[in-house]
């Protein structure tokens, strides 16, 4: 495999690892002592650290191994958890974020220094010491690396006539001791012959000793200086090997260590094992747990073990994208068959029943391949953990983030656009919704203030929420600012829904005060346009001092949606059937004019705008008159207008085709789609169209 691909798959994998990471530590703030989640955070850097270490990114793999001897500390319980270690900790992560973004982007690490001072404070929590690590060398004893020792292992092998040169092999075991504590002496009988074989000049015996000493290894190897070309001896720096966990002593259990001394051998620990008692055995001897209980338990044990793993494959998006167009092209085609069938009278019934086969064939395939491009939104509601701690933490105010409908699936370019417009509604949420604690205790409330995000699909559709229970809208405020602006008329009623549209005009603000997070005005405009790109509305309900939710409505999918077909004119349009409400043929009497804004139409003693679509796109039509015509009722971001047309054709899938790659901007229609009969019908963009109709 080619370095190019093990670093962008060390890169997709490391982006997901740190995305639950930054999760996982801001939970850990609110759970300290969660043992568990502590050995998920600590697991997660190890993984970072050995990824790194392959592709050869030795800037993480250093900056992750600081990271995991605190995170190591937090395990062993010589640290504890606290908000100031968690926002290193955080800040360690976006640390490492960065770094990744700049190597693939070809670029060198920029910020090395940033790095490094968060480094310098991960090691304040390192007590200026190497970490204390305590593994088990024997039965009885432990090595603590706590005190800046080096650990080393030595095999001694001397040849049998070591006494004919005047060497005791056990003096190098004295001048090891001199040198420090000697956590393990293994000698090895192996060489060791017959009695009748033994000769008493020669030296059968080898040694396997661990040391831990304050001297460096020249001082080991100075030792043996005058024997080590004739004798076999072997000298390992195991202190590092120990740090990682890695050292094979350390996995030692009870029945090697006694192997190892020579007083039993394989098949005593064999005989030994096979009569020890299991814990269920020895619950249920001690009378804690009946053996039915136990039972059961090993039977939900034997099922767990049989449970296969989920059997995934990584796909880029490209590929899938691919299929999508694939997909789409499939969908147009069976329209067209469709239309053929059912054109010059044509029912030949064989040919009815296969084509009407063909198409369930296809709109399964369809339904799908989206599904694979179906994420859960889980992943992007956590991201925003980071988010609400950070500005609570900034302007001390008290604030949780509940979440529910987390499996609640959207199409992966939905999601990932939906993004930044979520992140700027829970931000306001937080600077604009939440009280500060004294506040809210005043008023009666806790002190805590609590923001949900919420996922559900209705109606075909998918609505996220966001609603926090702070401080609610000030109605007369906004008004008060949009009467100061200009964007609303002196003198004219407004009800709540047209009130909460001021907030998403350019350049507004009810900020008293200019932050970091608020008060230039920039921000649900750009909202406001995000949501609208994605065929979405956003609706906004609030009661002062209470609190305030948003709710945006989504589509499933970018690629294809239900469409209505329209006829104005000679031309075929097609209306997003997420968008329309309802179809009238108004009376005369329901269809009146008013000065200064246009045509409206009465409905059910409401009046909404009149938008001729003939007129908007200069079209050709015989029917002008709205009587002898059709209404279309749509709902746009907060609002809902009637749209004018000659005839409706009927409802079908629509494959959007983008003209922005090859024609201009046509503002008012959101792309074209291709029709049974291979005609093009242009996608009517009803955000777009209201911009133009009422210039909002």
């Amino acid at each position: 495999m080619s370095n190019e691909k093990l670093l962008q798959i060390f890169y997709t994998e490391a982006s997901e690892i740190l995305a639950e990471l930054e999760n996982d530590l801001v939970e850990l703030e609110k759970s300290p002592k969660d043992a568990e989640l502590i050995n998920k955070i600590f697991r997660a850097a190890h993984t970072l650290k050995g990824g790194a270490g392959i592709v050869d990114i030795e800037e993480i793999a250093h900056f992750t191994h600081t990271m995991e001897n605190v995170l190591e500390r937090l395990r062993s319980k010589e640290v504890t958890v606290t908000k100031g270690l968690t926002t290193i900790l955080l800040s360690s992560v976006d640390i490492i974020n960065a770094m990744l973004d700049d190597i693939m982007d070809g670029n060198d690490i920029n910020n090395k220094a940033e790095a490094n001072k968060i480094a310098e404070k991960l090691k304040h929590y390192l007590g200026g010491k190497q970490i204390t690590r305590k593994k088990k060398e024997s039965a009885t004893k432990e090595v603590n690396l706590s005190d800046d020792k080096n650990i080393f292992k030595i095999t001694m092998s001397f040849r049998p006539d070591i006494f004919s040169t005047g060497t005791d092999p056990i003096m190098f075991l004295r001048e090891l001791k001199a040198l420090g504590e000697i956590i393990e002496c293994v000698t090895e009988f192996d060489n060791l012959p017959l009695i009748d074989k033994i000769e008493i000049f020669e030296f059968y015996l080898s040694f396997k000793v661990v040391i831990k000493t304050d001297q460096d290894i020249s001082k080991v190897q100075n030792i043996f200086i005058f024997v080590s070309d004739e004798n076999d001896i072997k000298i390992e720096d195991i202190t590092q090997s120990l740090l990682d966990g890695n050292d094979s002593l350390s996995e030692k259990n009870i029945g090697e260590f006694l192997i190892d001394t020579g007083v039993v051998d394989q098949s005593d620990i064999n005989e030994a094992a096979s009569k020890q008692k299991k814990i269920g055995e020895i619950l249920v001897s001690n009378g804690k747990v009946s053996k039915d209980t136990v039972n059961d338990a090993l039977k939900k044990q034997s099922t767990y073990k049989n449970l296969k793993k989920t059997s995934t494959i990584r796909v880029t998006t490209d590929k899938l994208d691919k299929l999508v167009n694939v997909v789409g092209e499939m969908v147009i085609n069976v329209a067209r068959v469709n239309q053929l069938v059912n054109t010059n009278g044509n029912r030949n019934q064989d040919l009815t029943s296969t084509v009407e086969l063909l198409d369930m064939i296809c709109r399964d395939i369809q339904e799908q391949v989206m599904r694979v491009r179906m994420l859960p939104i889980a992943g992007t509601f956590k991201k925003f953990q980071r988010v609400v701690r950070d500005i609570a933490s900034g302007q001390g105010k008290e604030v949780e983030l509940l979440m529910s409908g987390t499996e609640t699936e959207l199409d992966k370019n939905v999601i990932e656009q939906l993004e930044d417009p979520l992140k700027h509604l829970v931000r306001n949420s937080v600077d604009h919704g939440i009280e500060m604690p004294d506040e809210r205790e005043a008023t009666g409330k806790k002190k805590e203030g609590t923001i949900w995000l919420r996922a559900y699909q209705q109606e075909g559709c998918i609505f996220v929420e966001i609603e926090d229970d702070g401080g609610g809208i000030d109605k007369e405020a906004i008004l008060k600012k949009a009467l100061e602006k200009g964007v609303a008329l002196p003198n004219k009623s407004y009800n709540d829904d047209e009130i909460y549209k001021f907030m998403f005009e350019p350049g507004f603000s009810t900020a008293k005060k200019v932050t970091e997070i608020s008060g230039r005005g920039v921000g649900l405009d750009v909202v406001k346009k995000n949501i609208e790109n994605l065929r979405c509305s956003v609706s906004v309900q609030s009661e002062l001092g209470k609190g305030t939710k948003l709710r945006i409505k989504l589509p499933l999918t970018l690629a294809i949606i239900e469409g209505m077909n329209v006829q104005v004119g000679s031309e075929v349009l097609t209306i997003p059937l997420l968008s329309v409400l309802e179809l009238i043929r108004p009376k005369a009497s329901e269809v009146k004019s008013v000065e200064g804004s246009g045509e409206v139409i009465e409905i059910r003693g409401k009046y909404l705008p009149l938008v001729r679509l003939h007129n908007i796109f200069t079209f050709d039509t015989d029917k002008t008159d709205p009587t002898k015509a059709l209404v279309v009722i749509v709902e746009s971001t907060g609002s809902k207008f009637g749209i004018l047309v000659d005839e409706v054709i009927g409802e079908q899938q629509a494959v959007i085709k983008s003209l922005d790659k090859n024609f201009k901007k046509v503002n008012g229609v959101s792309g074209a789609t291709i029709m049974g009969d291979g005609k093009v019908s242009l996608i009517v963009d009803i955000h777009g169209l209201e911009k133009l109709a009422f210039g909002r």
